[in-house]
């Protein structure tokens, strides 16, 4: 009896070592077996093509790792929406060549060579994404031509020719998105951001210099009307416009730049032996804006933001109230755990008759944006 309880246990503890060590090897093969059956899309996997909705790597852009966003990152709470950036150099109480009356046949011939137009230099689209984490910036070229209203128009005309909710629809036609907000800065507004938040530091692509003397900088109070230092021989006036010439001077390299020194950045496009560039200058847009977002969009400056919110509201610069900044301030100071991408805007840049301009095509716009619309 006693022999036979003996010879059940030695039995039983070698079955168990024996299936123990059979279920330890065993296990993996099980269990990538199961997860075939359980999990859609994980068995077999190099041979398994899931469409993510993502574009290939080689259509993406973007800054860091050169490779497209992971939409499993997880930005629960986060909102999705299109911010529309654009900017005048537009500068009345500034410069002298913004005179609208005329008293003399002189001052026409001054109105006729000097005046300013007040149209869009600067325009960029900021798209957050949640779905996707991804945070695009695209310039989109302010000397293209587009129809408004049945007439052809560079694209920076139509906000002086029409308005800015005009303005706003004209990009939404381009891009095929929808603008949610906006911010619209003048020069002087702009300044005051920046300077509000502190500077933004930046690594200035060239030393940018620049004089237009034909751009005169009036101190407030000053007169506004040419200066006339005497006649010529045919009886006409010698006129002298008033102020002093209007200067870009900044030096290449990192520094924290002030409102004033900013705007000579977004302002400055003579990258070409003095000669206007605008692919370089479009760049440099989106590179700022890049920096600026990087250093400013953060949970410690919320406070900061709240009151420069409040300030474009004042000047009527924005369809963003305090409350919808409230609303939407998780998503914007969550800005450093986006992946970010630069998507520029398709088209070719022309030179007709000496003229810059910028084409393009509707359908391939639609198709470069559409990926970051949503679904």
């Amino acid at each position: 009896m006693l022999s036979s309880v003996k010879s059940f246990v030695i039995s039983f503890i070698v079955a168990l070592l024996v299936f123990g060590a059979l279920g330890y090897y065993a296990y993996p093969y099980v269990k990538s077996v199961s997860d075939g059956f359980l999990r859609p899309g994980s068995a077999d996997d190099e041979n398994t093509t899931v469409d993510t909705g993502i574009a290939a790597p080689d259509t993406l852009e973007t800054d860091e790792s050169g490779t497209p966003p992971d939409p499993t990152n997880d930005f629960e709470g986060q909102q999705s929406f299109t911010l529309l950036l654009f900017g005048s150099d537009y500068q009345p109480d500034v410069f002298s060549d913004y005179r609208v009356t005329v008293s003399t046949s002189s001052d026409i011939d001054v109105l006729a060579s000097h005046q300013r137009h007040y149209t869009a230099d600067v325009i960029t689209l900021v798209r957050y994404s949640a779905e996707l984490g991804t945070v695009i910036f695209s310039a989109i070229p302010s000397n293209m031509t587009v129809n408004a209203g049945g007439i052809n128009m560079s694209l920076g005309e139509v906000l002086e020719k029409k308005n800015v909710t005009y303005f706003i629809g004209m990009i939404e036609s381009v891009t095929g998105l929808t603008v949610d907000y906006y911010v619209y800065s003048q020069i002087a507004l702009f300044k005051d951001i920046v300077d509000m938040l502190g500077g933004v530091k930046f690594d200035v692509p060239v030393d940018m210099k620049y004089t237009n003397d034909e751009e005169r900088i009036v101190e407030p109070g000053a007169s506004r009307d040419p200066i006339i230092t005497g006649y010529d021989k045919n009886g006409d006036p010698i006129t002298v416009l008033p102020g002093k010439a209007f200067k870009i001077d900044l030096n290449k390299g990192i520094q924290t730049l002030n409102g004033e020194k900013a705007s000579w950045v977004l302002r400055y496009n003579a990258y070409n032996n003095g000669k206007p560039d605008y692919v370089r200058y479009r760049d440099t847009q989106v590179n700022f804006f890049k920096v600026m977002f990087e250093q400013v969009m953060r949970e410690e400056f919320r406070a900061r933001l709240s009151l420069v919110i409040s300030e474009i509201n004042k000047r009527g610069s924005t369809n963003i109230t305090p409350q919808e900044f409230e609303e939407i301030s998780t998503t914007l100071l969550n800005y450093p755990a986006y992946e970010k991408a630069t998507v520029p805007f398709p088209g070719n840049n022309l030179n007709i008759g000496g003229v810059q301009t910028f084409s393009y095509s509707r359908s391939e716009a639609y198709k470069t944006y559409d990926k970051y619309k949503l679904k």
